[in-house]
């Protein structure tokens, strides 16, 4: 399974919120929606994110054995 909750943790670190990825990315609010429900986005939804934020894949996502 796929967690987002490091990208949560890192949106509090850098002092953002999800609108400002949303804005930044220019994501439509369906992707913000998925992300913030834990459901699957693409891998260039993900890359995107971390180009933004400027951080590695696993400040985003992390993978945990159910």
């Amino acid at each position: 399974m796929i967690s987002y909750e490091p990208f949560f943790k890192t949106l509090e670190e850098k002092g953002l919120k999800l609108i400002d990825v949303e804005r930044g990315c220019k994501f439509s609010s369906r992707t913000i929606n998925n992300i913030s429900n834990g459901k699957y986005v693409n891998l260039r939804t993900i890359d995107r994110i971390c180009e933004f934020l400027d951080v590695t894949i696993e400040k985003v996502v992390e993978y945990r054995r159910e």
